[in-house]
């Protein structure tokens, strides 16, 4: 987020700010990226205060990018009070590198179980989670790699290295080498939204890692995909 938000800066773009004895820009990433995971996909929502043709901030923006990032599209999006949410996420786990073979069969059987318990480690304790209500699907590449489908929620989300620990009978801890990259981020309005005037969205796909934004309320978004 902060190479993305220096960008920005670079860009000159009429960002709007935080209010507060530390002001900041109003750039929203709406899905946290998981440390260690790469991504070809990620939206940033930026407000502005003075409107701007999309064209300008593509053009503006595209051309002080750093390596690994590179903008794909600039959308102008509704005047909202809540941004947008995930409403499913695809992954792919590099297992043919890592030399991890997993077979159609856990796949299924993974599929087919109506709970899926998994105890997650943090820093303190073990936190219990269920992991099967926000896992989609899973299919199994030709090359041997796996590709996950999640619904991220507000109780949580399935992670692709504690579904594959659950396929594998492995450890998280041992997995943290299988390499893991997020392809596709699809995001839908919350129920009972309310829109109105119209702003800018944007995205990017990229090899960073993001961060959420806390700062939320009424936006006038030029949004990066």
């Amino acid at each position: 987020m902060r190479a993305f938000a220096r960008a920005v800066r670079r860009a000159e773009l009429p960002v709007r700010l935080t209010e507060g004895y530390n002001p900041r820009p109003r750039i929203v990433f709406p899905v946290a990226l998981e440390v260690g995971v790469a991504s070809l996909d990620e939206v940033a929502e930026i407000e502005f205060h003075t409107w701007l043709k999309t064209e300008e901030v593509f053009s503006r923006l595209a051309c002080v990018l750093p390596p690994g990032l590179a903008l794909t599209a600039v959308q102008e999006m509704p005047l909202l009070r809540a941004g947008r949410i995930p409403a499913r996420i695809r992954y792919l786990i590099h297992l043919r590198e890592a030399g991890i073979q997993v077979t159609e069969a856990a796949i299924q059987t993974l599929l087919m179980a109506t709970t899926l318990p998994f105890q997650r480690q943090r820093e303190k304790r073990v936190q219990n989670v269920e992991l099967r209500s926000a896992l989609l699907g899973a299919k199994l590449l030709p090359e041997g790699d796996l590709e996950l489908e999640v619904r991220p929620s507000q109780s949580g989300t399935a992670r692709p290295l504690e579904v594959l620990s659950l396929l594998t009978g492995m450890s998280v801890e041992e997995l943290k080498r299988v390499r893991v990259t997020k392809t596709l981020m699809e995001l839908t309005f919350p129920p009972k939204t309310a829109e109105s005037t119209p702003t800018t969205e944007t995205t990017d796909r990229s090899q960073e890692t993001g961060d959420r934004s806390q700062e939320t309320g009424e936006t006038m978004p030029n949004r990066l995909d």
